[in-house]
């Protein structure tokens, strides 16, 4: 009798779960491509708008037990100068960035758009790069938030969407700088290599740079920091493939409240995320082979942690890396 009673109180336990969980809306985690209840479903066939969180990438997730500096010891001097570039941009950045860069700092372009986007474009030998830099936007809660194509101007990108607002900031810089006439020109002149960064919004902006320069096999390394979910799962897989592993570095710094803006579901976290902590950020986390991985996107909490990546908001950070 005891034993029919258990078995009884362990089925409505079974029960009362399965209801509890299929009303919820708590998030699950599955692999890639494979849906509750399906087989073999495709990355074409991975709807961006699902409430499954799934990795992009799962083959470079053995990656996450190799120490950073034994993968990759450059990785935090790219990350670090990528930075300071983008936070340079909402200061004097010809000022700040000349005694940082000591093997040369030479800004080949400014840019400002009629809604607003601005950055420039710098010639870096110290990082062989010719780098187009965008400042985060200000204004981003007026910004249109609506999923638009870029297959218009994204070759091979079949489904293709990001927020109106950063397609905008976008084009009206492609339009300013006649498609980035003086960056293309300087990287067929020197050789160098070409990449793109920025912060906040400014990151989003960059990776659509990134996204769009990328498929033309123009730039080949995208960086952000900062940056909320701006993209739909197919610009993101088709991202991820252009700039694997960390030529598309994405940092974190602890719980920036950027990063948690806007929530998953349209859109996603896009490029390698690196949690970034500790003093001047000298302690960094990589997350190989999930976008929204919890443990580089931090809570969202903090604005103040949004102010700082290896260097203060408007200035660009120094010579000496301080640690």
């Amino acid at each position: 009798m005891l034993f029919r009673t258990q078995i009884s109180l362990i089925l409505f336990v079974i029960c009362l779960v399965i209801k509890i969980e299929g009303n919820s809306k708590i998030r699950v985690v599955r692999p890639r491509g494979i849906k509750c209840g399906a087989k073999n479903v495709t990355r074409s066939k991975q709807e961006a708008g699902s409430n499954v969180n799934v990795p992009d990438h799962p083959e470079w997730s053995y990656l996450n037990s190799i120490p950073w500096y034994k993968h990759d010891p450059t990785q935090q001097d790219h990350a670090r100068f990528h930075s300071y570039l983008s936070m340079s941009a909402y200061g004097d950045y010809r000022k700040e960035c000349r005694t940082t860069f000591t093997k040369g700092f030479k800004v080949l372009e400014d840019f400002s758009t009629d809604i607003g986007q601005t950055g420039f474009t710098a010639w870096i030998p110290e990082m062989k790069k010719i780098v187009i830099v965008f400042k985060g936007y200000g204004n981003y809660p007026e910004l249109s938030w609506v999923p638009t194509s870029v297959e218009d101007f994204v070759s091979d990108c079949t489904g293709c969407k990001v927020a109106q607002g950063i397609r905008d900031l976008y084009l009206s810089t492609k339009r300013s700088t006649n498609d980035f006439a003086i960056a293309r020109k300087a990287v067929e002149t020197t050789g160098l290599h070409f990449s793109v960064t920025g912060h906040g919004i400014g990151g989003a902006v960059a990776a659509l740079a990134g996204l769009d320069l990328g498929a033309r096999n123009l730039v080949h390394y995208s960086h952000n920091q900062g940056t909320p979910r701006v993209f739909n799962y197919a610009a993101v897989v088709r991202y991820d493939n252009l700039f694997q592993v960390l030529s598309g570095q994405s940092l974190v710094h602890d719980n920036d409240y950027m990063v948690q803006s806007i929530p998953v579901g349209q859109y996603y976290h896009l490029g390698t995320k690196v949690q970034v902590s500790g003093p001047n950020q000298r302690w960094l986390v990589n997350c190989y082979g999930s976008n929204e991985n919890s443990t580089c996107l931090g809570n969202g909490s903090s604005v103040s942690d949004h102010k700082t990546y290896f260097t203060p908001i408007t200035t660009c950070g120094s010579a000496d890396k301080g640690f």
